[in-house]
């Protein structure tokens, strides 16, 4: 291949020119993402809104990227300018981002607790009596120039973040802002001051229909935001799988520095975050809190981006796919990683195609959403579901419990660092235990990971955790997406994988935010973790009891390989016959069905196929 004699020496070594290319961009753009995005949740938090908005705004994102896919792949396949789409992609991501930090609610009020008085009584006062005018309004307050006040009580002294007043035997963990009344601010009155919330370690007050204005607004900035930037990662993958065509293994190799960036980013802000409890004319300032300047995180994803825009020159588009096509090629670089006996295994329950003349999508529903598919499908999305939840709302919980922002890095750390193992490890698992039990144990790994994060009350704790979500999500998908991909119907392959897709990375994740915060705003996030253990434990009793019990979906099964068989030897096929591979090639590892023989749902007519069928059971009626 051309671009393999372009080498690029560091260190020593040398490295092909494209694939180093590549390996800086992931490392930027998820660098990006990572100093930002986790953070995302308790910053809307800190703004003053509750979890449903929260979850809103976070889980808004995956639907509107998978929405828009369809029509930036047309858009890309017409006008053939992959570059500048990526250029147009890169740019939309940093001025939305930087334009959705800049809004925030004004804060009218601060609440004081009188620095010599021994009532229990804490008032409203007007925000805004500090210094004013950056510099200049320095200036004078250090020349004395300019009109003079009256002396007021030093408000930096009496300024109260009303969260630390809560009892601990009153707080529920995630509800979240905290609505003043009467009874806790002594001279509010509503029908002055209107309804007014305070967000939990944080000294500022804000009117709730300010709250509400900036959540829509924030809303619009993140709908057109991830719409107009959703091509950038895909058009990028299409990229270096064209340079890693000959080696498709490869590409994971290279998107792993998106993790390594991911982690590593968040790490810094979390150290970063520690030390930036000084604002630029803060409204109600005080020592005694934990709100934190998230500014530095938006300017340091904003530059990120910058980086991983100037890298993306760099890039040499040529015939690549559509972006929409991206993610089924991304799933087939990792499916000759299958043992033989686990894909035939596979194979043996695929399902049938029924004669359709509407359209793909819905020839690919009705052939998976049912029986063990269906089942499996949504044990998939329940842990995309769960994922969806903890990327919203873990720091949101574990912020209520004294989390500080260097434990949510050390734990996004931990949490990539579990991913990145499991890449290397998660195939030797799906083939020691098969693409079922592997399900059965990423639900049983959700169901008392959420138990236990719902009962922890040291935020530290939560470490051991990461590690375990980090695992769970990539062995997950691996299994899935691959499992997926070798029982659908041949002609329906690619369309399965993107429905794959959609239900963990865009339902799943998607929805988990949304319906999780409107969950969290009523009960809590402790309670809100504890439900989705049972729906997990649901979900997995009715994989166990379908995968038993029901074995009849139109697909003949071996008499002697049950469904939950661990698959003997990986050196062969179901019943010692091979199955077929090509040079290296994935069409020759991974199209192997044939739907000539579709009663079987096995490998197609080939001289082995006669002894294959004396080993097949007939079909379940």
């Amino acid at each position: 291949m051309e671009s393999s004699e372009r080498l690029v020496r560091i260190f020593g070594r040398e490295y092909p020119r494209e694939a180093l290319v590549s390996r800086l961009f992931y490392l930027c753009f998820f660098a990006s993402y990572g100093s930002l995005f986790p953070l995302l949740g308790i910053y809307f938090k800190q703004l003053g809104m509750n979890a449903s908005q929260a979850g809103f705004l976070l889980g808004s994102r995956p639907l509107v990227e998978f929405a828009s896919s369809p029509f930036w792949g047309s858009f890309a396949d017409r006008f053939r300018k992959g570059k500048l789409l990526l250029m147009f992609s890169l740019a939309s991501f940093i001025i939305f981002t930087l334009a959705i930090g800049f809004v925030q609610p004004l804060t009218p009020f601060c609440i004081m607790k009188p620095l010599n008085s021994t009532s229990e009584c804490l008032y409203l006062e007007q925000a805004g009596q500090i210094i004013h005018g950056g510099a200049l309004g320095y200036l004078k307050e250090a020349t004395g120039i300019g009109r003079k006040k009256r002396q007021t009580p030093q408000l930096i002294d009496t300024i109260i973040d009303l969260s630390s007043y809560e009892r601990e035997e009153d707080m529920v963990p995630g509800l979240a802002p905290e609505v003043i009344t009467r009874d806790k601010v002594c001279n509010y009155e509503e029908a002055i001051y209107g309804v007014l919330i305070t967000p939990p370690h944080s000294t500022r007050v804000y009117r709730k229909p300010a709250v509400e204005q900036v959540f829509l607004l924030l809303l619009l900035l993140t709908i057109l935001g991830e719409f107009f930037s959703s091509p950038g990662l895909a058009l990028a993958d299409s990229v270096t799988l064209t340079y890693v065509s000959d080696e498709p293994k490869k590409f994971g190799q290279i998107r792993l520095l998106g993790s390594m960036g991911w982690g590593l980013a968040m790490f810094i802000m979390g150290i970063g975050l520690d030390y930036s409890e000084t604002f630029r004319n803060h409204p109600c300032p005080t020592k005694n809190t934990t709100e934190k300047n998230y500014t530095l995180c938006f300017v340091t994803c904003s530059l990120f981006m910058l980086a991983a825009m100037f890298v993306a020159t760099q890039f040499r588009f040529g015939s690549e796919q559509r972006p929409d096509e991206v993610g089924c090629a991304v799933i087939d670089t990792r499916i000759d990683e299958i043992a033989p006996a686990v894909a035939e295994k596979a194979r043996t329950r695929q399902l049938q195609l029924e004669h359709s003349e509407g359209s793909l999508w819905l020839a690919t529903i009705k052939a998976l959403l049912r029986g063990h598919a269906a089942v499996y499908l949504l044990a998939l999305t329940t842990i995309g579901f769960g994922a969806g939840i903890i990327f919203g709302f873990l720091f949101w919980h574990l912020q209520d419990f004294g989390g500080s922002p260097i434990l949510f890095g050390v734990a996004s750390v931990i949490n990539h660092g579990s991913e990145i193992a499991a890449y290397f490890f998660c195939f030797q698992f799906i083939n020691k235990f098969g693409h079922i039990k592997i399900m059965y144990f990423c639900l049983i790994a959700n169901i008392f990971r959420f138990l236990i994060i719902s009962l922890l009350t040291n935020p530290w704790m939560v470490l051991p955790l990461q590690a375990i979500q980090g695992i769970t999500l990539a062995t997950c998908w691996a299994s899935a997406s691959s499992y997926i991909s070798l029982i659908a119907p041949p002609q329906l392959k690619s369309t399965a994988q993107t429905l794959c897709m959609l239900l963990f990375h865009g339902i799943g994740k998607g929805f988990g935010s949304i319906v999780g915060g409107f969950i969290i705003t009523s009960v809590g996030t402790r309670m809100t973790f504890q439900i989705y253990s049972v729906i997990a434990l649901i979900v997995l009793t009715l994989n166990i009891v379908t995968n038993r019990l029901f074995k009849h979906d139109g697909v003949k099964y071996s008499q002697n390989f049950e469904e939950d068989e661990i698959a003997g030897t990986l050196i062969s096929a179901p019943q010692g016959i091979p199955m077929h591979h090509g040079e290296g090639k994935l069409t020759d590892a991974f199209n192997q069905t044939s739907v000539t023989n579709a009663n079987y749902g096995a490998i197609g007519p080939d001289p082995t196929q006669q002894a294959y069928d004396r080993y097949v059971s007939a079909p379940y009626d």
